[in-house]
């Protein structure tokens, strides 16, 4: 079930008997939850106002301390705007005052009467009230945006370069607006706006024939407008411009006038002239450039060719390698002693099944730890062993073989005898490691 809008409305009435009236006409209305504060006085009532987020005052005109038009001189905004609609309650006789009172900004009147029947109609008038308001903040905002929207946008106009200007649709080129930058052909903008022919009429005479015919398809079928023309500046100079313009539509009153842009592109012309002359040079350069590249493609064809061989050379050396890479890993996983790879670090880089059996650990646990710490025991005799005094590690310190008999560390607990070698391991001449060849040799001391 939804639930109803609220109405916070404030009830500003001097007789109790009234307040309850307006009150149970309010309670009937079963489309709104009226949220009802009371007020006896205009200063509490101002009070109230102020303090509490009100959406609507109901008003009696006549007032211990205050009348009508005096509270809403003092609940009026420094705008003279009242903050929420004020509706009047006023009595059979004096529905004039209540007439005064709109024109002091209250949004309407009910008139109580003696029998209240009136009254029942004070839920509507209240709904109403507010409808309006509504309509006018909206309208009161949207105007302000507006202002906003064009105090921006001739801002923005008046500090970009180009020339910005509109132009009517009933007499073609007289200008409607044109920015200041118009100024840069030595004209005021008001002489630009007081000639009929606006644009038109500083157009160079070898450009006006094309210049008219643009304008003419614009104006008559209401297209985009693009094209570049000279105009005259005061002291006869002329200076090329690209105009672009497009016919601005309303849904309502259809097409309303003409907004454009000029844009300086002298600079651009000159820079054109230039090109083109570079671009003849350029043309005898590229023609020269071009018996010279057929005469070293045929060489580079040669040289082509011969790359593609070593290609196809390195691409079998590279499946060799990672055959014989293959055909090693199978060895060392098929082999029955324990074979453990170790950087200068003694980190272990590689370990094959027969290792992680006998020492319990799975090939994740081994990879990148310290091998002397997570395995090594001790020595054979069970004296303890120090990273830098295992016998392992100095086949890398040393570059030398190493042979011996250790104690090793399973992961689960205990340590078994084994016959270890470790030989280091050189590449170009730089040892980059040692491999470490073990095999239980418990059975063999039983």
């Amino acid at each position: 079930m939804n639930a109803l809008p609220s109405i916070r409305l404030l009830l500003v009435d001097d007789d109790q008997i009234d307040r309850l009236a307006c009150k149970r006409a309010l309670m009937r209305h079963a489309d709104c939850d009226f949220v009802i504060f009371e007020a006896e006085t205009g200063n509490q009532g101002l009070n109230l106002a102020r303090s509490q987020q009100i959406d609507c005052i109901l008003l009696d005109f006549h007032l211990p301390d205050l009348s009508g038009v005096e509270f809403l001189a003092e609940l009026a905004e420094e705008t003279g705007d009242l903050p929420v609609p004020v509706v009047m309650l006023t009595g059979s006789d004096n529905a004039m005052i209540a007439v005064d009172a709109l024109k002091l900004g209250a949004r309407d009147y009910v008139v109580k009467g003696s029998d209240r029947e009136s009254l029942q109609w004070l839920p509507a008038v209240v709904i109403r009230a507010l409808h309006e308001q509504r309509v006018i903040q909206d309208k009161t905002q949207a105007v302000e945006q507006l202002r906003e929207a064009e105090a921006k946008y001739r801002t923005l106009v008046e500090q970009i370069p180009a020339i910005t200007y509109i132009a009517s649709l009933d007499n073609p080129g007289q200008l409607l607006y044109v920015s200041p930058q118009i100024q840069q052909l030595g004209f005021p903008a008001e002489e630009w706006l007081n000639d009929p022919e606006g644009l038109l009429k500083r157009v160079h005479a070898d450009d006006r024939p094309s210049v008219i015919e643009a304008y003419a398809q614009t104006y008559e079928h209401h297209t985009p407008l693009s094209c570049e023309y000279r105009l005259l500046k005061h002291n006869g100079q002329a200076r090329w411009f690209l105009d672009e313009a497009n016919v601005v539509r309303d849904e309502a009153r259809g097409a309303l006038c003409l907004q454009g842009l000029l844009v300086d592109i002298t600079t651009d012309k000159e820079t054109e002239q230039e090109l083109y002359y570079y671009r003849r040079r350029l043309e005898e350069l590229v023609a020269q450039r071009t018996d010279q590249l057929e005469k070293q493609s045929a060489i580079l064809e040669a040289a082509n060719a011969s790359m593609d061989k070593e290609l196809c050379e390195r691409k079998r050396a590279e499946a060799a390698l990672r055959n014989s890479e293959t055909r090693f890993r199978l060895l060392l996983e098929s082999a029955g002693e324990g074979i453990i790879g170790l950087d200068t670090e003694g980190r272990c880089t590689f370990v094959n099944h027969a290792a992680l059996a006998m020492l319990g650990y799975a090939q994740e646990e081994l990879l990148g730890q310290d091998t002397c710490a997570t395995i090594h025991s001790g020595h054979a005799d069970g004296s303890p062993v120090s990273k830098e005094q295992c016998s392992i590690y100095d086949a890398f310190r040393d570059s030398v073989p190493q042979r011996s008999s250790e104690l090793f560390r399973r992961k689960g607990g205990g340590s078994f005898p084994v016959e270890c070698t470790a030989h280091p391991m050189q590449l170009d001449g730089k040892v980059i490691g040692a491999v470490l060849v073990f095999r239980d040799m418990t059975e063999s001391g039983s």
